[in-house]
């Protein structure tokens, strides 16, 4: 069996390596938070206070909403035997926001598939394909729709887990670059894993340029866009997965029926103002597949690249203009 755990830091490194810098003081910061490496990248004389101030409230946010960590809510949330466990006012928005996007992508984001995570153990050395009666069993506990949320009082089924991994560093992210913001940062990149978030332009009318990741080669990119002041999270099967019988199977799970995802797509990079959605909206993509997903991006207004399984590349309208192809591996379709 070959098991792979590449994570969405790779793929986050490799965008952060090629984005050039703005001729201004620089300050960068490695740290680990959210079981993954992190980088904040800031400009300006106040930019280390700036940046302490980011990095202490991730750490914080990772205090409410780890689901590993048994001093957190979340993890007394799935722990609570069906009773209602009252949150902070910042957990309940995470959660809310997660039930939000689960019902807008009909469930092909969900935040309940921790059963299934936790039952394939992809990522670990305990990599496996469960039985179909094991999958069933833990597919029984998934399901947004049972999530009760009032206020900031949540309650849900014994057994039940949520995992607020597939849009914590999106929120992460926009509140990192509103607190950068209002310590007066006009220019930042700021690397949560996976989620870049880009802040202003790298000098007066030029864009940042970052690289989006190679699919078949992720310590390369395979194309470049051109973008200010906003965030690009990218997510596909090569991030974590394993393979048995000469079948790969990917750490993004299909919540209708408890295997990863088989979709026509290696890779959704979505690029958004809003990285909280862009987080969630990367998931329910790569889970919908290429026509389905590429309807939703029409209906929804969502700029996204799509990488299919055959090589081809397709650009939302509104990329266009600053996207680039840069590997001759992949055709480009009008």
């Amino acid at each position: 069996m070959k098991k792979r755990w590449l994570g969405a830091v790779a793929a986050a490194v490799l965008m952060a390596a090629v984005l050039a810098g703005c001729g201004q003081k620089e300050v960068s910061q490695d740290f680990y938070a959210m079981d993954t490496a992190m980088n904040i990248r800031a400009y300006g004389s106040h930019a280390q206070d700036a940046i302490n101030q980011c990095v202490q409230y991730i750490n914080g946010l990772e205090q409410d909403i780890s689901r590993t960590q048994e001093d957190s809510e979340l993890y007394a949330l799935n722990h609570a035997d069906g009773k209602p466990v009252e949150l902070s006012e910042q957990t309940a928005d995470v959660l809310g926001q997660a039930l939000r996007l689960a019902e807008e992508t009909e469930g092909c984001f969900d935040p309940t598939t921790a059963p299934l995570s936790d039952l394939w153990g992809i990522g670990t050395e305990q990599a496996k394909v469960p039985a179909q009666a094991e999958i069933d069993e833990a597919l029984a506990l998934v399901g947004y729709q049972r999530v009760q949320l009032d206020g900031t009082s949540a309650s849900l089924p014994a057994g039940a887990r949520i995992d607020l991994g597939g849009i914590g560093k999106g929120y992460a992210a926009d509140h990192v670059a509103q607190l950068l913001r209002d310590a007066g940062i006009k220019q930042a990149v700021i690397t949560l894993g996976g989620n870049i978030y880009v802040l202003g332009e790298k000098e007066d009318g030029v864009p940042w340029t970052v690289g989006i990741t190679d699919p078949d080669n992720p310590g390369d990119y395979f194309a470049t866009l051109s973008v200010s002041d906003t965030s690009i999270v990218t997510s596909g099967d090569y991030e974590r997965y394993f393979e048995q019988d000469g079948k790969r199977y990917c750490h993004i799970f299909d919540p209708k029926t408890g295997w990863p995802a088989e979709t026509d797509l290696r890779s959704v990079t979505v690029v958004s103002a809003c990285s909280t959605e862009a987080d969630a909206y990367t998931t329910a993509l790569f889970v919908m597949g290429y026509d389905r997903a590429r309807a939703f991006c029409e209906e929804h207004d969502i700029e996204a690249i799509f990488v299919r399984n055959d090589q081809t590349v397709y650009v939302t309208d509104g990329l266009r203009d600053k996207f680039s192809l840069t590997s001759s591996e992949y055709t480009y379709e009008e």
